[in-house]
């Protein structure tokens, strides 16, 4: 084994740079596709219609809970 560290050049460290533009490049690409942002919008309305549909179902059930006690 090399006791040495391998020297990084200036070259290295620009092909290192240049590798994560890319990626964050084609990453940006991809998150402005109109099917993403449909999907991504979808998404967020079906969470907001179930998260609405708890609550509502919650209140029926409390005033369904008080009618029996009031009947008992």
């Amino acid at each position: 084994m090399d006791d040495q560290p391998a020297v990084v050049t200036r070259k290295d460290l620009e092909e290192g740079a240049q590798k994560i533009l890319d990626t964050l490049g084609s990453t940006a690409d991809g998150v402005t596709n109109p099917v993403f942002l449909r999907s991504l919008g979808t998404a967020a309305m079906m969470g907001v219609i179930y998260w609405v549909g708890r609550r509502r179902g919650r209140r029926k059930i409390k005033r369904a809970i008080s009618e029996l006690a009031r009947m008992v």
